[in-house]
């Protein structure tokens, strides 16, 4: 009998001897997580942590289209009296006596606005009366796009010099002296195509020197008067005469040409 318990004994002491080689520190496996667990785990955690993501992104895009897109935003910029766009309108063509001081500039779109797109109405005019047709959406799009990208991007190009030159211009103001100025546009181009019905071709040119020349000096006298240096406002103010003066002809003689070339590939 003591033989038959030593040996129980010894074969207790050689299991718990194995148990201690696979399981050193005693614990359960059936506590070990498995693999496929943590995966899981890993998934749930990366979901949340992207579901986390979009929503704070949505939240933060929501917030900035109500700041930047709301109506009370944009309402100082067109909120103006039809006295002062109509007074504005003759400024225009009425060059500043002012050489020495500062002259003052609104920061305002409507009249921009409304005169690029009177600007669109004269060119959609200009080509029908011409005998151009086209599907109504092509010749609207069209001239909405020249005229749009005129305004926009010879006064961003503008705003860039300026800056360069250290004038004291802000994008928007520079918005809304390019877009008065499109009332020389609008009165060279109106008068020239109603002169054309009347076989007087060389009217375009007496306008185009007459009251392009005076919105265009208006224009430079601006530049000029807002720049520290002369050398540099003067610079300025030839490459806004320039850039004025050659679109009128551009629109003039060259604009339907561009029109046919886009009418032939469509």
């Amino acid at each position: 009998t003591d033989a038959t318990n030593n040996m129980d004994t010894a074969v207790d002491l050689d299991e718990t001897h194995d148990d201690f080689i696979k399981n050193p520190q005693g614990k359960d496996t059936n506590d070990v997580p498995s693999s496929e667990m943590l995966g899981d785990m890993q998934t749930k955690i990366s979901k949340e942590a992207a579901g986390q993501l979009w929503t704070a992104g949505k939240n933060s895009t929501q917030k900035f289209i109500s700041t930047y897109v709301h109506v009370d935003f944009l309402r100082p910029y067109f909120d103006i009296e039809p006295q002062d766009f109509r007074n504005r309108l003759v400024r225009s063509f009425i060059p500043s006596a002012q050489l020495g001081a500062p002259q003052d500039v609104s920061a305002e779109l409507y009249g921009p606005l409304m005169l690029t797109l009177t600007l669109v109405a004269i060119l959609l005019y200009g080509m029908k009366s011409t005998g151009h047709h086209m599907e109504e959406g092509t010749l609207i799009g069209t001239a909405m796009v020249v005229c749009f990208s005129y305004w926009l991007g010879i006064s961003s190009l503008l705003f860039f010099i300026a800056f360069v030159f250290n004038a004291h211009f802000t994008l928007l103001q520079i918005l809304s002296i390019t877009g008065y100025s499109l009332s020389g546009h609008c009165t060279v181009l109106l008068l020239s195509t109603l002169f054309d019905h009347y076989g007087a071709p060389s009217v375009f040119y007496i306008l185009w020197v007459g009251l392009g020349g005076l919105s265009a000096i208006k224009l430079a006298g601006i530049y000029l008067s807002r720049t520290w240096s002369s050398r540099e406002g003067t610079l300025l103010a030839i490459l806004s005469v320039a850039f004025h003066m050659f679109s009128i002809l551009y629109l003039r003689f060259a604009y339907h040409k561009f029109y046919e070339a886009l009418s032939a590939t469509m």
